[in-house]
């Protein structure tokens, strides 16, 4: 089998909030038309217009053939250092044989479905591509400081993933034949459906699909994921949940209690463990439930990682429900937020600290996912970019102080220590 062979382009199709297709979530491309231009996007085009597309020849063509794809890098990197990628490398022989010069029969059968980037919060590592709250944000700050804004802008990329139209809102699907043409589909085709937003608990369109497979009865053949926040709860979730054949609730939770509040502003601990007993009740009840800690592990996390794990370990094993950690969200952008970049001594110290935590958790892979970081860690060839550090500086001083909220100073004393020292 190829070393580079993934089944995504076989099976998944992604669908991002700005309503473009990619290969998957890791890809930083867009499906592109044949004239190598103009993209692949469901306000205008089938959902499987760009399906067999001369981009997705190519793609599968490379890939049977063990060319590396530049658009898989980040799975590559993660398996260079240890850690888990999203690649699926499961059934070579089958895909191979349905592939006829990049051509294949095969529908996709797994989605990852964006509704656009309505959400009720601007974490700190987000961007208004995936919030619409981040930009809304950026948009006051600069009214009061506009030389911040223009800072912003030019250091897309090292502050912000992405920062183009600041105030916009992607609501695309909204259009009726949009939408029909989307819930047609995923009931007709999709038996593996991930739904992330935005925040889809917090966007009408995500219980409107559910009710629409409900009612053409196939909700009972399919595997639903919703990446959730952990901010909101909906009781109406519950007629459709026990419906399906799985249904699994991904908690994008990235510390505890005021480090939680901190990263994902403006969410409260106390509405987060409300809205967790209520899934934990639901996964308790019903066995096609189960629930995965997705957690984005970045600089502001990094050192309190095996707290973390330990405390879900705890909640979720005596509860004896289903429960899993994704291990794939190590950040590498916005750059200021990749604990790779943290002074030498910073990092010296969170892999000391996680190297004597380690122990106290019991699940293996998990203590192998955390052997990875502190390998990256404690990687003495990292050369600390001081511009990174500065620019972290000003990005996070000027956002708390708008936020009026406790800096990253007070949460994050040692980090600050690090990096003051490191820039004197």
């Amino acid at each position: 089998m190829s070393d580079t062979f993934c089944s995504f382009p076989w099976k998944h199709l992604y669908i991002g909030t700005t309503g473009h297709t990619k290969v998957c979530c890791n890809s930083d491309e867009h499906v592109v038309k044949n004239d190598g231009y103009f993209q692949y996007n469901l306000s205008n085009d089938g959902v499987l217009d760009g399906w067999n597309s001369e981009y997705m020849q190519n793609v599968r063509k490379k890939m049977l053939s063990g060319e590396r794809l530049k658009i898989c890098k980040r799975c590559y990197d993660n398996e260079d250092q240890g850690l888990t990628s999203m690649r699926a490398k499961e059934d070579y022989d089958y895909y191979k044989k349905n592939t006829e010069n990049g051509i294949t029969p095969l529908l996709p059968s797994n989605f990852e479905l964006h509704f656009g980037n309505v959400c009720n919060l601007s974490c700190k590592m987000c961007s208004q591509q995936f919030s619409h709250k981040v930009g809304q944000e950026l948009l006051k700050i600069g009214k009061e400081d506009a030389d911040f804004l223009k800072w912003v802008k030019k250091e897309s990329g090292i502050v912000n993933n992405w920062t183009g139209e600041l105030n916009v809102v992607y609501d695309w699907f909204r259009n009726q034949k949009t939408k029909i043409r989307i819930f047609n589909f995923v009931n007709e085709h999709v038996d593996d459906l991930m739904v992330i937003g935005g925040e889809p608990t917090a966007i009408t369109e995500f219980y409107e699909l559910l009710e629409f497979c409900y009612e053409k009865n196939t909700l009972k053949d399919k595997k639903i994921t919703m990446v959730t926040n952990c901010t909101n709860t909906n009781n109406k979730l519950i007629k459709w949940l026990e419906k399906t054949k799985e249904f699994n609730i991904s908690i994008s939770i990235d510390g505890l209690d005021q480090r939680q509040e901190y990263i994902r502003y403006p969410s409260t601990w106390t509405q987060i463990s409300k809205s967790l007993d209520f899934y934990i009740e639901l996964a308790r009840r019903k066995k096609n439930i189960s629930i995965t800690l997705f957690p984005t592990i970045q600089i502001l996390n990094i050192d309190q990682l095996c707290d973390l794990i330990i405390f879900f370990e705890h909640k979720f094993y005596n509860e004896k429900i289903n429960f899993d950690i994704c291990w794939t969200l190590k950040l590498i952008a916005p750059v200021i937020f990749d604990y790779e970049f943290a002074p030498k001594d910073y990092r010296e110290y969170v892999a000391k600290k996680l190297s004597q935590e380690i122990k106290k958790i019991k699940n293996e892979e998990s203590k192998k996912q955390i052997q990875a970081h502190i390998n990256l860690l404690s990687n003495t060839k990292k050369i600390t970019d001081p511009n990174i550090l500065r620019s972290f500086i000003r990005y996070n001083d000027k956002q708390d102080s708008f936020r009026k909220t406790t800096s990253w100073r007070k949460i994050l004393p040692n980090l600050e220590k690090s990096i003051t020292n490191f820039l004197n």
